[in-house]
């Protein structure tokens, strides 16, 4: 199954019973004709077993292998490919192979290049390993098939997929990184590896570090308990990761058939290639002969994902949200560390709104770590008369249980007083800008008097989506938020309401809870302006992130939010023309901590210059 960039992989543990192998031939071949996947992984020898000994020397025993791989190529109604483990002789000579097929096809052999031969096992007591061979191709089944280092390609969707047999995962240079750095993004590994106190941990360290560094998808399977147990128990664990994140994984003792699928996201496996300079730097300089064999996977008019993309990208786990407290924290101090003692105060506007409110919790930390007297903190609040009781409000209930100081300063007067010298008097967005200017001006004024800095409050979602205020609150000193989208932002402060100021909690809450606006006009709500900052995010994270083009954001949102395609192409239309019309305000912004690797900092995240035009 593939789509838009998308392709379904499995990584299977059937049943295999070591000797069985016609037991084994139908195992495979039921997985293979009940899966929808692209890509199927099975173990190590999964035709065979993995520990049936000194029956490998045996002329039934190949024979019998052989057989049985006629039978699946006979029997299978997959379309995509497969990867089966078996021993194959080749002149009188054993290697332990992977065979790949499509349908009734056998694609290519690859070798097992390593051979361990110490503890529990004693493979070079009966294979030859793949460095030793001198060949390119065998004969199979009565057909010529490429042996060794092989990629199977579909060009026209940029899918390229490498095997490679257990051990090789483990050695020092790895095949999988020539393959890598020939161009594979699906690596697939058959194994069959003995379960020990702390194997599970090592061996999803190495899957992990393996895709992290080759930036690829590694899919990994192992044999399972029906091999021999005399004197090792086989282990079940599967894994599937892409670019060092864990995709999916199994458990690691299973006492039936097992398997796992995932959905891997091929378009931005591709994409973080062409940004990484590392990754490129090594492409030609790698050394080693790799065949490519072309393919075509089918394209499927649907595509159900095995488990929907997180409609919350930017959100972490709890350790996660505790860490980004600590590390904005640490920026502030560092900031402040910077500045003569006597300039390390910090102005803010405080709405009552989510923004401010969490600028003033990693302000107020940074206080009581760095011992500086709270008198230094100083909070404003700016409202006018369309400013909501409700936020001012809560501005006022969330200093007081903080022990600051509110200072309140209407700017009703001053707004009239500037929108009347320059003879302007409709409610439009002139009104608007203007207040947030005047804010500004008033707190720069005061960084001014107080001889301190004006932290801003702005988050990475406005940023993208051009929603401030140009010189106005687009612009302070430094820019506490500057990383952290609106999703993730209304997930930390509830963070901090749960785990860390709990007699905040009742305030916090009704801060997350309340609709997000600006108040420049009366009962205004952002949302019903630039959309929902749940899709939005996401859109920005699929877009600047992962590199997915408008209509595979488009096709991704109609699956995750279940919305119409024309309500997905209203959304994705005005993110794109609003992310690429407002660069200019992104051009001069302050400095800011950068959360993620997704940045927006015209000095060292996101470079591109303001008058550019993009169609």
């Amino acid at each position: 199954m593939y789509k838009n960039g998308f392709i379904k992989v499995l990584a299977s543990t059937p049943k295999i019973i070591a000797g069985d192998i016609k037991n084994n031939e139908q195992e495979i071949i039921k997985t293979l004709n009940m899966t929808e996947a692209s890509l199927v992984v099975f173990p190590e020898l999964a035709i065979t077993g993995y520990t049936i000994g000194d029956l490998l020397f045996q002329d039934a025993t190949l024979k019998a292998s052989l057989l049985a791989l006629s039978n699946i190529l006979k029997e299978n109604e997959h379309n995509g490919l497969a990867a089966i483990g078996m021993p194959l002789e080749v002149n009188n000579v054993l290697f332990n192979v992977a065979v790949v097929i499509k349908k009734d096809k056998i694609l290519g052999v690859i070798p097992k290049y390593y051979l361990p031969n110490h503890s529990e096992f004693s493979e070079k007591r009966y294979f030859a390993d793949g460095l030793s061979a001198n060949i390119n191709e065998v004969i199979v089944l009565g057909e010529k098939v490429p042996f060794g280092k092989l990629i199977f390609r579909d060009l026209d969707k940029d899918i390229l997929v490498g095997v490679e047999v257990c051990q090789d995962m483990w050695t020092v240079n790895a095949p999988s990184n020539l393959l890598a750095l020939s161009g594979a993004n699906v690596i697939l590994n058959l194994s069959a590896s003995p379960e020990t106190v702390g194997k599970e941990q090592i061996r999803r360290n190495a899957v992990l570090d393996l895709s992290r560094r080759q930036m690829a998808s590694y899919v990994y399977t192992t044999t399972g308990m029906y091999e021999s147990s005399s004197e090792t128990i086989f282990s079940s664990h599967k894994i599937i990761a892409s670019m060092g994140n864990l995709i999916a994984e199994s458990e690691v003792i299973n006492y039936e058939e097992d398997q796992i699928v995932a959905d891997i996201n091929i378009t931005a496996i591709n994409h973080k290639r062409r940004l990484d300079s590392n990754f490129r730097d090594n492409v030609f300089k790698v050394k080693g002969e790799v065949t490519f064999i072309d393919i075509t996977l089918d394209e499927t008019k649907d595509y159900i994902f095995d488990t929907l993309p997180n409609k919350y990208p930017f959100v972490p786990n709890d350790y996660e949200l505790g860490k980004i407290y600590k590390m904005l924290t640490a920026s502030l101090i560092k900031k402040l560390s910077s500045l003569p003692i006597s300039n390390r105060k910090i102005i803010i506007g405080l709405s009552g709104g989510l923004d401010s409110t969490h600028a003033l919790i990693i302000a107020y930390n940074a206080f009581i770590k760095m011992n500086l007297p709270l008198k230094d903190l100083i909070v404003v609040a700016m409202p006018t008369k369309v400013s909501s009781k409700g936020s001012l409000n809560d501005a006022l209930e969330l200093t007081s249980k903080l022990g600051l100081k509110l200072e309140e300063i209407n700017i009703d007067a001053s707004v009239k007083s500037h929108l009347k010298d320059i003879n302007h008097d409709l409610v439009d967005t002139t009104y608007e800008n203007a207040q947030a200017r005047i804010r500004t001006l008033i707190l720069m004024d005061l960084a001014n008097k107080y001889q301190g800095i004006v932290l801003g409050t702005g988050d990475l979602s406005e940023i993208a989506l051009g929603f401030m205020t140009y010189n106005g609150d687009q612009m302070s000193m430094y820019a506490i938020n500057a990383g952290v989208p609106k999703t993730l932002m209304q997930k930390l402060v509830i963070y901090y309401a749960d785990n860390i100021y709990h007699d905040l909690k009742d305030v916090l809450y009704k801060i997350v809870n309340k609709k997000i606006s600006p108040e420049l006009l009366e009962n205004q709500n952002t949302e019903d302006i630039i959309g929902s900052y749940l899709i939005n995010d996401f859109i920005m994270y699929y877009h600047l992130s992962e590199g997915l083009d408008d209509a595979k954001i488009i096709w991704l949102i109609e699956k995750v939010f279940e919305l119409s395609h024309k309500e997905a192409e209203i959304y994705v239309k005005r993110f794109v023309g609003r992310f690429y019309s407002q660069q200019f305000k992104r051009t001069t912004l302050p400095e800011g901590p950068k959360v993620f690797s997704l940045g927006l900092s015209p000095r060292n995240s996101y470079k591109l210059p303001s008058d550019i035009i993009r169609k």
